[in-house]
């Protein structure tokens, strides 16, 4: 198996299974098979491989990140056109990320892989997400429309990424998109007035920890009940990686992982990720996390 750097692609075509109930499956198979089709006709002119298609979506790779965000541009308008022409409401999510990748004949694989596939939850109906080391490696023509989404922390990797955003320029005007169906995050607009600290300490009161934990600039710290996490309650309560917590740019972010209890914050679970502010209080399984300064 052959280990290069590449620019790894995936994307999903959001809206179909609503097509499916409202059309009859041989036409909505059809619109699906046309759009894979139109994208893999697009891929040459990027020097693109495509590797698989992910059910409604595909998995490509790229030579370089300028290459990968020009096919999504394209793909992108691809797609619009197919909804247009067929009047439904559809639209491509695309996640990229540039790295080492381990290829075979069939498939690619490695940690480049597996982290834009989560990346992929980030995006909306019409955007492009990409990691921050891909946007420094764009020309600022192809950097053109990218705005900043903040970090992210996904399940399975110990350190927070930056990421940044394409959004969709016709979100609330275009008709083949219904508001619904659009990604929406605030998070980092709160964080716009929030005052900003090099470290924090996380003082967890739980039956079986009681423990101030620091985290400072640039660090992230693992929640759960994993060995490997920075903090580990040993309680059944927790998934193996619960939750995470990182200072980027003098903010505390925390973020859940998946969890199946999540956390709580003024009596709302937090779906994937929130900015925390000096004394804020987050419910946990069982006990409390509060966040205070060092």
């Amino acid at each position: 198996m052959d280990a290069r750097p590449l620019t790894v692609v995936f994307t999903d075509l959001v809206g179909s299974v609503k097509m499916y109930s409202r059309v009859s499956d041989p036409v909505a198979v059809a619109l699906v098979q046309r759009l894979d089709r139109q994208v893999q006709e697009a891929l040459p002119t990027f020097h693109g491989r495509f590797i698989k298609s992910t059910g409604d979506g595909h998995l490509l790779s790229f030579e370089s990140p300028a290459e990968a965000v020009r096919a999504a541009r394209e793909i992108h308008r691809r797609c619009d056109e197919l909804a247009r022409e067929a009047g439904q409401d559809l639209a491509v999510r695309v996640a990229a990320h540039a790295g080492e990748v381990f290829v075979d004949p069939a498939d690619i694989h490695g940690n480049t892989v597996n982290l834009c596939a989560r990346l992929l939850a980030v995006p909306g109906a019409g955007e492009t997400v990409v990691t921050g080391d891909l946007l420094t490696a764009l020309a600022p023509a192809d950097r053109a429309g990218f705005v900043p989404h903040g970090p992210e922390v996904f399940k399975g990797f110990s350190c927070f990424c930056l990421v940044h955003r394409l959004p969709n320029p016709d979100a609330f005007n275009d008709k083949t998109l219904q508001p619904m169906s659009l990604g929406e995050d605030t998070a980092l607009q709160a964080t716009a007035n929030l005052p900003r600290h090099a470290q924090y300490a996380l003082a967890v009161e739980h039956p079986q920890l009681t423990k101030a934990f620091p985290v400072k600039e640039g660090e992230t710290l693992l929640l759960g009940r994993a060995p490997e996490c920075g903090i580990v309650v040993p309680d059944r309560m927790f998934s193996g990686m619960h939750g995470a917590f990182a200072v980027v740019e003098g903010i505390l972010w925390a973020f859940d992982l998946q969890s199946a209890n999540g956390m709580l914050y003024r009596g709302h679970r937090i779906k994937r990720r929130r900015p925390l502010e000096v004394n804020s209080l987050l419910q946990l399984p069982t006990g409390t996390l509060q966040v205070k300064l060092p």
